[in-house]
């Protein structure tokens, strides 16, 4: 399950990428359904995140799963869009998803 340390860097990275996208916590938080203090409870790692939320964001901030999970992978899915003028597919394979349950249940 999640701890203290992972909470924080899904956190962390969710109010990264929000702010790369030049977006308010206001308006994330309209468009997920909760509160802007849960957003900012969320992004404080004070709260749990659910994979659904997270899913949202990932739609929200058209980015991957892997962005939230991991500092490194955000930044290197900026600088691929940068570079290529393109976003990355945003379609998960059956695979991609497990995978991503596996390191969930882990406590990445």
């Amino acid at each position: 399950m999640y701890d203290e340390k992972c909470l924080s860097k899904i956190g962390a990275n969710i109010k990264f990428l929000r702010t790369l996208r030049k977006l308010r916590q206001q308006d994330v938080a309209v468009r997920l359904g909760i509160s802007q203090t849960h957003l900012s409870n969320m992004e404080c790692g004070r709260v749990k995140c659910s994979l659904k939320q997270l899913l949202r964001l990932a739609n929200i901030f058209d980015c991957r799963l892997e962005a939230f999970l991991d500092g490194q992978k955000a930044e290197e899915w900026l600088t691929a869009e940068a570079e290529t003028g393109q976003e990355e597919d945003k379609l998960y394979s059956k695979s991609d998803m497990e995978q991503l349950l596996k390191l969930v249940k882990k406590g990445i």
